[in-house]
């Protein structure tokens, strides 16, 4: 395993033990009594659950067993995060409570009842998220686009962002996004990146390929890495989605029909974990047709500028997941230019979608899944 990946994972790890000691040191006070005694080891299980089943996955053949450790574990993740932010508010309350005297104290009774109730609460929302992670939204977007060699006069393509095909996208959501997908009468489709989650394994039980292979697209379907395609293993992935009638782009660029130039970018993981660098996109056009509209795929969106200085117009990213779960959104937002939606820059446009998957949780709160439908009219230059 690459040095820098493993680094990557022990801060992870770092920062999930803390949350995890912090949740715990505000509960385990309030568990005194015999029945909540029990509690305590019961937690501490689950906090285990998702690292634990991740490492045994990595070992071992990922059976029933394991699964639902894993579906445990990626459940409480989203517990861990309301619950840190509930114990958090909390301990913030009780800080101002001590130097403000107008208001009450937070006695051991009380922060249980609280507790109980938070408790309650988080699992409702958990469930309504769960539920809302299933339900994808077609997003349709109508723009003309410019351009010199008419060998078309018009595009309908599909573009679909992290599916994270793995624990929780498994084969009846493929085939539900294959069958979408078909419904919508493509042109041509395009996968902008983090298509599987942690590795080809789960992708290849999980039939992905033989899906892929399904999509009915004259004009092929093209591809973009994302940062899990490079924790899975870069190499592996391309050979694998191949299988399935997916074109990689790699730095790289194809011609349309001689009307449109379609650029896939490496994503900035490569810079980190690749075997190459991520190249300049005025490098990868460096022979490319000139008078040919530019649409660019690049799974992250850094950098917007680079896709404006090139004349792109349009660009395509994801990664953000439009923070998945509230109150996230706003750190996506403190993050990216743009987390989620349309951006214009000058001529270039610029689209982020907040994806199909879910990365950890199988949750999305403030934030529902999409398919982007693009309806592109090809106008002739006078």
């Amino acid at each position: 395993m690459d040095l820098r990946l493993i680094i990557l994972l022990g801060i992870v790890s770092l920062i999930y033990a803390l949350t995890n000691y912090y949740i715990y040191i505000h509960v385990a006070p309030l568990c005194l009594s015999p029945r909540g005694k029990i509690l305590i080891p019961l937690l501490l299980l689950i906090m285990a659950a998702y690292p634990g089943g991740r490492i045994l996955q990595a070992f071992t053949s990922p059976g029933v067993i394991i699964k639902v450790i894993i579906a445990v574990g990626s459940y409480y993740l989203a517990f861990m995060a309301y619950a840190f932010s509930l114990a958090l508010f909390m301990d913030i309350y009780k800080l101002l409570s001590s130097i403000l005297s107008f208001l009450p104290l937070l006695g051991t009774t009380l922060q249980a009842q609280i507790w109980k109730v938070g408790i309650c609460l988080i699992i409702a929302l958990i469930a309504f998220g769960s539920l809302n992670a299933r339900k994808a939204q077609v997003i349709t977007l109508d723009l003309e686009i410019p351009l010199g060699n008419p060998g078309i006069d018009s595009l309908r393509a599909v573009a679909v962002s992290d599916m994270h095909v793995g624990p929780f996208i498994n084969s009846s959501r493929i085939r539900c996004l294959v069958d979408k997908i078909n419904g919508l009468s493509p042109d041509i489709v395009f996968l902008v990146g983090d298509i599987v989650d942690e590795s080809i394994t789960a992708a290849t039980e999980e039939g992905l390929a033989e899906e892929l292979k399904r999509i009915k697209a004259p004009l092929g379907i093209y591809a973009v890495p994302g940062n899990h395609e490079y924790y899975a293993g870069i190499e592996d992935v391309q050979k694998y989605l191949s299988r399935g009638g997916v074109r990689l782009l790699r730095d790289e660029f194809v011609v349309i029909r001689d009307s449109l130039i379609l650029v896939g970018r490496e994503d900035i993981m490569a810079n980190r974990l690749g075997e190459k660098e991520r190249q300049p996109l005025s490098e990868i056009l460096r022979e490319a047709p000139e008078n040919l509209p530019i649409i660019v795929l690049d799974h992250t969106p850094i950098d917007l500028e680079e896709a404006t200085s090139q004349g792109a117009v349009l660009q395509l990213s994801g990664h953000t997941h439009n923070g998945q779960m509230w109150p996230f959104n706003l750190v996506t937002r403190l993050i990216f230019e743009k987390s989620w939606g349309l951006l214009q820059k000058g001529n270039t446009l610029i689209y982020v979608s907040c994806g199909y998957g879910t990365w950890g949780p199988p949750v999305r709160i403030g934030s529902t899944p999409e398919i982007i439908l693009l309806n592109l009219t090809l106008n002739v230059l006078k």
